[in-house]
């Protein structure tokens, strides 16, 4: 799977290159999903509707189901934001690439939409940027390629040249049987982990390897 983020400015032009690349890998025979990044929260229904008035009755998930398609909102643990590497990896497990809208601040690759007089400056820092897509001068130096905004299969050729993002391995053993896990749930144990550890001070907020072993107590009778 690779994994790529399309930011910039609001007004840039994000969801037009989205939609175009979203058709050039589907002509191509690709898998893709899309990660919307909402900084402002988002619904399944607007307020009053039925998912609406469950999530607001305290439900910690809601799904809706139909024809060919089905939708589920998980509340997360406490107020930080999900990581959005680690969802889409546990969430788009059979997708060749998978699209973020947004998400300047994530730790993956991005493509960021420049436009003169909408767009202030970059963004991305430099190490993360793979590409600008741009017609205008984009300001100082910028060692990613600028692409035309028009040339949506150089900038697809750009995306599947990059190495493949890989779910971190998360392994639960219950006295020593381990138990198979599907994507979306190691993605819920990675995330609620990944979240705890980088609240406690003193410690590395995104390290290597986290191991957590929990035996349970024994009450003792007082002699």
């Amino acid at each position: 799977m690779k994994i790529v983020a399309v930011v910039g400015a609001s007004g840039s032009g994000k969801t037009r290159l989205l939609k175009e690349l979203i058709a050039e890998l589907k002509d191509r025979g690709l898998r893709t999903a899309v990660l919307k990044h909402c900084a402002d929260g988002f619904a399944l229904e607007p307020e009053g509707k039925d998912t609406w008035t469950f999530a607001e009755a305290g439900a910690d998930a809601v799904a809706m189901a139909g024809p060919g398609e089905w939708v589920v909102r998980t509340k997360a643990r406490g107020d930080a934001e999900p990581d959005l590497r680690t969802l889409a990896l546990g969430l788009f497990a059979g997708a060749d690439v998978v699209l973020v809208e947004g998400g300047k601040s994530e730790r993956f690759k991005k493509i960021e939409v420049f436009r003169d007089g909408v767009s202030e400056g970059l963004l991305t820092a430099a190490e993360d940027l793979l590409a600008v897509v741009s017609d205008d001068a984009v300001p100082g130096p910028v060692s990613a390629p600028v692409i035309g905004p028009g040339r949506t299969g150089a900038i697809c050729d750009l995306i599947l040249s990059r190495g493949e993002d890989i779910m971190s391995e998360v392994t639960l053993e219950v006295d020593g049987r381990e138990v198979n896990m599907n994507p979306f749930v190691r993605t819920i144990f990675e995330n609620t982990i990944r979240g705890m550890v980088a609240s406690l001070s003193g410690l590395d907020p995104d390290p290597e390897t986290i191991s957590i072993v929990i035996r349970k107590g024994e009450s003792r009778e007082e002699g």
